[in-house]
């Protein structure tokens, strides 16, 4: 065998020859690895490519089917809470515990535009529960961060009060109660009419007795939060009309000067735009836009 090897090499004619085929071979297995890693890495990055885009198109569909009645949800709860600014000397709200009266237009219709608002967000959350939403869209992930902050507008505590808040507080909502109320107007294609919410008052409004008792007799000029609570909301709503809502939604700079200050200025302006920033919502053009005429 050695000697076998010696001849090889010595002989001018095989020696290229070997060199050549064992140069081939590795080659060959070279570039069959390459080739391997490369492919699979180009598979890899196409299959994640088609599930962002198979993933942010199905977002946009489930934005889009319900965004319209959202944003309309949300003109009326702006409206309300604009006129209550000018009409809350009237004492409107104020029924005195008569919770199931449908004659009680204004109160019951205040807490009917909340629950239309609460109502058409968690049908677009119910819809995605699916989906992969950390991959949507920065346009997409913003419309969902603002539907997330809807709710804390009445249940987080620390936000107004701090970390040592009191939770026995009766003017804020537990998580879980509150998405309760959400779940009451809606049906299988949409939510309840405000005539069959009036219909339903004297068989099932006891479902909302502690709504009922957050709003009897709110005012601005009270010591407690509750108007502080729906005018955080206000501006919530305002921030995502003026993002995603139609031209004759959104709110001038001017008009929102007046709302901040109509009939007073929240002391806790700087904790909801920290709450926000919390939220990583404080890069969105329009809120930050708002935050600039708000001063904080």
């Amino acid at each position: 065998m050695k000697l076998l090897m010696l001849d090889i090499l010595d002989n001018e004619k095989i020696f290229p020859v070997v060199i050549s085929t064992i140069t081939t071979i590795v080659v060959f297995f070279l570039t069959l690895l390459t080739k391997n890693f490369i492919d699979t890495r180009i598979l890899r990055s196409k299959l994640n490519t088609e599930h962002k885009f198979d993933q942010r198109k199905k977002i946009k569909e489930v934005l889009a089917k319900h965004k319209v009645h959202l944003l309309s949800a949300c003109e009326d709860f702006n409206y309300r809470m604009w006129n209550f600014a000018n009409n809350h000397n009237n004492n409107w709200l104020k029924v005195n515990g008569n919770y199931l009266d449908r004659n009680t237009y204004y109160f019951q219709s205040f807490i009917y535009r909340l629950l239309a608002v609460l109502a058409w967000s968690k049908k677009i959350q119910k819809d995605m529960i699916y989906l992969d939403t950390t991959i949507a869209s920065k346009e997409d992930l913003d419309f969902i961060k603002i539907l997330n902050i809807f709710p804390c507008m009445f249940c987080d505590l620390t936000f107004l009060e701090g970390l040592q808040a009191n939770t026995n507080n009766t003017d804020h909502f537990y998580k879980n109660e509150f998405d309760h109320y959400a779940y009451y107007l809606i049906t299988d294609d949409g939510i309840k009419s405000f005539s069959t919410y009036l219909d339903e008052l004297s068989t099932s409004g006891s479902k909302l007795n502690h709504l009922f008792l957050f709003f009897d007799g709110m005012s601005p000029l009270e010591s407690r939060k509750r108007w502080d609570r729906c005018h955080l909301f206000q501006i919530t709503v305002i921030a995502f009309l003026n993002n995603y809502g139609y031209d004759f939604q959104k709110t001038d700079p001017e008009k929102f000067k007046e709302i901040l200050n109509l009939p007073k200025r929240s002391s806790y302006l700087p904790n909801y735009f920290k709450l926000l920033d919390d939220y990583c919502l404080m890069h969105n053009k329009k809120i930050k836009e708002l935050k600039k005429i708000a001063k904080v």
